[in-house]
């Protein structure tokens, strides 16, 4: 019996976002159509909460994110310590918060 797991995925075009289950033993995708738009929708985890699709402000800060390899993945930078680094919550933090865990960042093919 496999395990099934639910993520998050989000069209960066049209600013919707869908949940998916995933067998954890098939993998979980990066990438799936949108089925709004049609357009790329990116894993961005089981966390990853939308804002609502007229929040321009709050998209360019996904888009810019996900483009410089964060999809709202846990970032922990101690390694004996289980606490995760809060994402940041405008564009000004995104840009510093980029550069400051530039480390962790994934690389998962273009995006954006």
């Amino acid at each position: 019996m496999s395990s099934s797991y639910t993520v998050s995925f989000a069209c960066l075009e049209c600013c919707k976002s869908f949940k998916r289950d995933s067998e954890l033993s098939k993998g979980i995708p990066n990438e799936l159509p949108c089925p709004n738009c049609g357009n790329v929708s990116y894993n961005l985890g089981r966390h990853f909460k939308a804002p609502k699709q007229s929040d321009k402000k709050q998209w360019d800060k996904i888009r810019f994110l996900v483009s410089h390899g964060f999809r709202f993945q846990k970032i922990r930078p101690h390694r004996d310590n289980n606490d995760s680094v809060p994402y940041p919550i405008d564009l000004a933090e995104a840009r510093e918060f980029v550069e400051r865990y530039k480390e962790f960042s994934l690389n998962i093919g273009d995006a954006t």
